[in-house]
């Protein structure tokens, strides 16, 4: 927006300028008009700079630009050519609650607008002197730092995220590389864990956390480590020190923020029926409509209702496995028997249909036709394919630098620690 103000108050500086010089007829002369030049000039400027108002406007539920344009009283016609840009339109047409846009006026007439699409990317928008606009991304580059940080779960992993520095979807991406490994739903007081992560630096101010490059989780008195690596067809992954994937072919855990409430149990007393009935599966106590992931790659199978399961979605997988996910409110739109489906894909929402005493997921791991243990079944699972040898001296000297900082961060007695 500055450089549109520049543009006038250049054009104008000129336009006097030449004027006052025109009618000059001696040196005296030319020297005076020099300095009432520069006198109206700066006048002219801050003339030109009082005639510009910028708006800030942070996108509501239900608003579109359009809404936005007629709110503000702004012409229906600069919208019709601003829409028209090949490059603004797809951008300016998925506004979200919360974007913000900044629109630059100059008496009342809208002169551009800005918005941005990531933390790297602005896309502007400018009247040009034909009043017709034009349309471009600007790059803002970014600045990656490496950081280290730690901490002591108190009351909760979440809490002791944020309390280390980690913003919640970076404290997430750490669940996700232990997914596998850790019942993040029975961390306890004391647990620990340690993250050296970059952080994004856009025109001096962190925007934003970037990827873990290695991470360390001390559960139980276990001791969990996992270090980033990128192969050499650009495909990354969570690997041990060691090189084993920590990926395996079914997460520990198909649904996020929920507890165990009945595990698995031959000899269970049902709390609807009352009777001694076997208790196949492991219940995950969530609420309603909180989201259900696919535990593995596989088919649907079936997608519907089955007795006391209600709405049931049942998967088979490679190695005659079927997951079997009950009680629940909804189904994924779209979802339907014969689709394929990739591991921690979205099924269907918790709920509480069929025979439920309140909204959980009911969760079964049949192999070879027989119901097992399904915390068992998972954590004798194998691991997806490791580091191959052809990479392995590349694979040592990446992750080499990432675990001494591992080891030289501060371990966290109940108040996190952050290091640079």
């Amino acid at each position: 927006m500055q450089l549109l103000c520049c543009a006038a108050v250049a054009g104008l500086g000129l336009h006097m300028t030449a004027g006052l010089f025109h009618h000059a007829d001696s040196t005296t002369r030319t020297a005076v008009t020099a300095f009432e030049v520069a006198a109206t000039a700066r006048s002219a400027a801050e003339a030109a700079l009082a005639r510009f108002t910028e708006i800030k406007v942070v996108v509501k539920p239900g608003d579109t630009l359009d809404a936005i344009f007629r709110g503000l009283e702004f012409s229906l016609q600069d919208l019709a050519s601003i829409r028209a840009l090949e490059s603004a339109r797809p951008v300016l047409d998925k506004l979200r609650p919360g974007d913000e846009l900044t629109l630059a006026t100059r008496d009342g007439e809208l002169m551009g607008l800005q918005r941005p699409i990531s933390i790297s990317q602005t896309l502007k928008v400018e009247r040009g002197e034909d009043s017709g606009f034009m349309a471009s991304v600007e790059e803002v580059p970014l600045i990656s730092h490496v950081r280290t940080t730690s901490g002591s779960i108190d009351s909760s992993l979440w809490v002791a995220g944020v309390t280390a520095g980690l913003r919640h979807r970076t404290t997430d991406a750490l669940t996700d590389i232990f997914k596998w490994d850790i019942d993040f739903f029975s961390v306890q007081s004391g647990d620990s864990f340690k993250v050296v992560y970059e952080q994004l630096e856009r025109e001096g101010e962190i925007v934003d956390d970037g990827d873990i490059l290695a991470a360390e989780f001390i559960s139980g008195g276990k001791t969990f480590r996992a270090v980033r690596y990128e192969m050499a067809d650009g495909k990354f992954g969570y690997y041990s020190p060691e090189g084993v994937s920590l990926r395996k072919a079914f997460l520990k855990t198909p649904v996020q923020f929920s507890r165990i409430s009945s595990k698995f149990n031959p000899k269970r007393r049902h709390p609807v029926l009352n009777t001694i009935r076997a208790h196949k599966g492991v219940d995950y106590a969530a609420p309603t409509g909180t989201q259900v992931f696919a535990a593995g790659a596989g088919r649907v199978q079936f997608r519907g209702v089955k007795g006391g399961y209600g709405n049931v979605v049942e998967i088979a997988h490679p190695g005659n496995v079927v997951t079997r996910y009950g009680h629940l409110s909804r189904f994924a739109k779209g979802l339907s028997v014969g689709d394929r489906v990739q591991q921690g894909d979205h099924i269907g929402n918790v709920g509480s249909t069929g025979l439920a005493t309140g909204p959980h997921l009911h969760f079964e791991f049949i192999e070879g036709g027989r119901h097992v243990d399904p915390q068992k079944a998972i954590a004798k699972g194998a691991p997806a394919p490791p580091i191959p040898a052809s990479e392995r001296a590349a694979f040592n000297a990446q992750i080499a630098p990432l675990l001494a900082r591992l080891e030289s961060a501060p371990v966290a007695t109940g108040t996190a620690l952050v290091a640079r």
